[in-house]
């Protein structure tokens, strides 16, 4: 009965593990990614100036914002986001944060946590959560194993 025990332990925490550790291990690497791009471009202050209806080749499409905002330099950039919604996230005339690569202004983004960070932090959790209830079916397992 025990060695029974013994192995529905280590499938239960084994699955969960193959399950999970993929997307634990892809999430992790965007945060880290987003981490290194936050650390090492610039923050300037930029305004919304359109929205672009941009449809997929899978069907439907999304609004994504037209943002400019003036660099380091004193050049006035433009560039459109490449997160799109539907609805509009952003308004024309909207003011919004704008992280950018001071040596290639054109690599802009809308600096939000929505938009940098959520992607990355939901894949991170996908991954942590069935390592976490594996590993906490092997804890009551072993509990109930170690009671009878």
């Amino acid at each position: 009965m025990t060695r029974f025990l013994g192995r529905i332990n280590w499938f239960a925490l084994l699955i969960p593990l193959l399950v999970g550790l993929p997307f634990l291990i892809i999430g992790l690497s965007e945060v880290y990614k987003a981490g290194q791009t936050v650390s090492g471009y610039a923050i300037a202050q930029g305004t919304v100036v359109d929205n672009v209806y941009r449809p997929f080749a899978e069907g439907g499409a999304a609004y994504s914002p037209v943002v400019e905002f003036p660099a380091s330099d004193g050049r006035l950039v433009r560039f459109t986001d490449g997160i799109g919604t539907i609805p509009l996230e952003y308004e024309v005339s909207t003011h919004v944060k704008v992280l950018y690569d001071p040596n290639n202004v054109q690599e802009a983004h809308v600096y939000s946590w929505k938009r940098i960070w959520f992607a990355p932090v939901f894949i991170s959790f996908i991954g942590l959560l069935p390592i976490l209830i594996g590993g906490g079916l092997v804890w009551l397992l072993s509990r109930k194993g170690t009671a009878c």
